[in-house]
């Protein structure tokens, strides 16, 4: 693995100067340059050290970086964190006590069997004394009965000769001359006068036989290790005794331990009892010598007893396997649900919506991973209708470049009228309709509209409304043309056209909707003709919001004149109205998208419409109309506009 961080690439060079030096220490020692391979040595060590220093920090943040990056490892770390740890420190707290307890034990055990030896030599040397005291002619010996120690010296000593600290029946062991012993000491009266029954045993290889018989192997190094001339002597040279042997083990786990404590011996030539002295007994020993021990005294419960703790053990193992194999089931159910997860982020991540979770449990996890699967199929769905939804608006936007192309392009008015009209949608396309009409050099048609409903739908029917006013005017210019040439006049004279009758048009218009579209589909129209010679206006209003015209001092006048909405009933008839326009004068044509607009003081409103034309009649009708629909959407702030906002312009100049 080649290293990546500058860390990793530093102890990298760091390991290879090590090694490097490493080897020519290695080759100078072998050459006998003993100085400079001494030399290297002052640099190996120290590198050594630093190298071990950053090889453990590596190693940590690899352990970190990819070890752990697992939700399986990190709940395995965890739950040895949680269990594991305190499970061993407890185990090893229970290994040591348990240890120590039976190092107590074992050392209590030969303790106690060297007590009740003393215990045994006491009572001899106590029935041997009244023995002798019953009758002081009988020669000392030990009593028939006591087949233990055969070894057994007894003696019958003057007060003079036994130590001063001795007043009363003793029983111990001692030390005299350098020896250990066994002994027991009484009191006896006697003709000569108070004397003293003394019993000893040497603590040989025999008597350390008899302690050791039952408990294991048994070591007694017969010097004091508090004494000065013992401190400095090595172990294997203090002079000891050993005897007994260790038992065969009785199962696999019938280990040998060592033991081992300090007998406190009484100075026997000192002047106090005070004055002891430590041997030191080891031992060896296995726990089944224990157990007997232990169990010596319950007869036939022995076995029960080791069957029951046996049991006991067992049920425990068992407790132990199944909570770590639900444990185990649990930590894969996990980790498999976050592995499963993982797995479909990455297939989503390579545009793979298709993917799908294989879910098995009946958990929160598989209920997770439920709602995975839900999400991915409800993305899919949704990349299904984005990709139709930017298919539509690449539609409507195609439909918006068409739309734009209906409403006039370049405005050039007449010689007495300035002409200009704007048309903002609401969406993408709009159902309101506005068209400038050339049929003459001075004579213009102005057509404004509103169809029913928004979207697409409205604008096709706009651009059906556009076209068949387009061609019902062209059908009556063509008409006039031709009666104007039948007549037999000069084609000069045909350049002034007679304007087209509105009201006809109207007519005409609301027979082929009602005819070719849906019952609740329908259009309000104006339509003007202008005659620039007259400077008069012929009208008819079908259904749509009444223009105004706004005279220069302030007079008012709407174009009411026509009848019913076109598309929505058939064999409607419409009247029209011929009106003067005098210089200055602004004529105004809008949608309900100028004057319905609300916020919380209402809605804009036709005064506020006309008033704001009024304070700026006098700027080019472009700037009128910018500052209308600018103070329209100041109107309703930061809300979405509700509806498409026309606005058609027209002044009559002297």
């Amino acid at each position: 693995m080649v290293p990546r961080t500058r860390i990793a690439r530093f102890t990298g060079y760091l390991a290879a100067v090590e090694i490097t030096l490493l080897i020519l220490k290695a080759v100078f020692n072998l050459a006998g340059w003993k100085a400079a391979a001494s030399f290297l040595a002052a640099f190996t060590g120290p590198l050594g050290f630093l190298l071990t220093i950053l090889l453990i920090w590596l190693t940590i943040r690899w352990f970190r970086s990819h070890v752990m990056w697992s939700v399986r490892n990190r709940l395995i770390v965890t739950y040895l964190f949680i269990g594991g740890v305190p499970v061993t420190l407890a185990l090893a707290m229970s290994l040591v006590g348990g240890y120590l307890v039976l190092e107590h034990l074992a050392t209590f055990m030969a303790f106690s069997e060297i007590h009740a030896q003393a215990q045994r030599l006491s009572a001899a040397n106590q029935a041997l004394a009244h023995q002798i005291e019953a009758k002081p002619t009988a020669a000392p010996k030990a009593i028939p009965q006591d087949r233990v120690f055969t070894d057994q010296k007894v003696s019958v000593l003057p007060s003079s000769v036994v130590p001063q600290w001795l007043n009363g029946s003793f029983s111990g062991v001692v030390t005299d001359q350098g020896r250990v012993y066994l002994r027991a000491a009484d009191p006896i009266t006697t003709r000569q006068g108070k004397s003293w029954v003394v019993s000893s045993v040497l603590v040989d290889r025999q008597f350390l036989s008899r302690v050791a018989s039952g408990i294991g192997q048994l070591t007694l190094y017969l010097a004091d290790p508090g004494t000065k001339d013992e401190k400095d002597v090595a172990p294997e040279r203090i002079p000891s005794i050993t005897a007994g042997t260790v038992a065969e083990p009785k199962a696999a786990l019938d280990r040998e331990f060592n033991f081992g404590g300090l007998i406190q011996t009484t100075d026997w030539e000192s002047a106090s009892s005070e004055t002891q002295h430590s041997r030191f007994l080891a031992g060896v020993t296995r726990l089944s010598s224990i157990y007997s021990y232990l169990t010596s005294s319950m007869g036939i419960w022995t076995g029960i007893v080791g069957v029951m703790l046996v049991a006991i053990a067992g049920a425990f193992a068992i407790v132990v396997l199944i909570a770590l194999l639900i444990g185990i089931r649990l930590t894969r159910t996990v980790t498999s649900s976050v592995a499963n997860l993982y797995r479909a982020t990455q297939h989503i991540n390579q545009g793979d919506f298709a993917y799908r979770i294989q879910v098995k449990e009946k958990d929160q996890l598989a209920a997770l991973q439920m709602s995975f699967n839900s999400m991915t199929q409800s993305l899919q769905r949704l990349i299904v209708e984005q990709k139709e939804k930017e298919r539509l608006q690449s539609e409507l936007e195609i439909a918006h470049e068409v739309q734009a192309q209906l409403f006039p392009q370049a405005v050039s008015g007449t010689r007495t009228l300035e002409l200009h009209g704007i048309c903002r949608p609401a969406r993408i396309v709009s159902g309101d309709y506005y068209d400038f009409l050339e049929y003459g050099p001075e004579q213009m048609g102005i057509a404004v509209g509103d169809i029913s409903g928004k979207g697409i739908s409205a604008a096709l029917l706009m651009a059906s409304i556009h076209s068949a006013v387009r061609a019902y005017e062209q059908e009556q210019i063509v008409s006039v043309s031709s009666a104007s040439a039948y007549s037999g006049k000069p084609s000069a004279v045909a350049t002034r056209l007679a304007p087209p009758s509105p009201a006809h048009m109207l007519r005409l218009l609301n027979r082929h909707l009602y005819r070719t579209t849906q019952p609740e589909k329908y259009a309000t129209l104006f339509l003007g003709f202008y005659d620039g010679d007259t400077h008069r206006l012929t009208y008819s209003n079908a259904g749509h919001l009444a223009p105004i015209i706004l005279g220069r001092n302030g007079s008012v006048r709407r174009l009411e004149v026509g009848g019913m909405v076109v598309g929505l009933f058939d064999g409607m008839q419409y009247q029209e109205e011929t009106v003067e326009l005098f210089p200055e004068d602004i004529f105004v044509a809008f949608s309900d998208g100028m004057t319905e607009p609300e916020n919380e003081f209402g809605e804009f409103g036709e005064d506020r419409l006309m008033g704001c034309i009024a304070e700026n009649r006098d700027l080019p009708l472009s700037r009128i109309s910018a500052q209308a629909v600018q103070a329209v959407k100041d109107w309703i702030g930061a809300i979405e506009q509700p509806d498409d906002i026309t606005l058609v312009l027209a002044r009559r100049v002297s």
